[in-house]
């Protein structure tokens, strides 16, 4: 009696669960082998602008770098203001 209900339950667990789609949104073939992406085209679009927005930051933050260097050597080669004591 034990199994006709396991078995009963498993029946009816399996019924009432819809079948699970594959989840890869994505599956490149490379020479780097296989990769799968199960992202959503949104999801990798949202991945593609944060990462361009990081790119730009870094860029400024590197173009303000050179330029924080560039007045300090100005500064170092003229020296600072001297003032003419008599």
């Amino acid at each position: 009696m034990k199994h006709i209900v396991a078995g009963g339950l498993i029946a009816a667990g399996l019924l009432t669960v819809p079948s699970v789609p594959a989840v890869a949104q994505s599956i490149d073939i490379g020479p780097g082998g296989v990769r799968i992406d199960p992202r959503s085209a949104r999801e990798r679009e949202d991945d593609a602008i944060r990462r361009e927005e990081r790119r730009e930051e870094f860029r400024e933050e590197r173009r303000d770098a050179i330029r924080r260097e560039e007045r300090r050597r100005e500064f170092d080669e003229d020296g600072p203001p001297r003032r003419d004591r008599y």
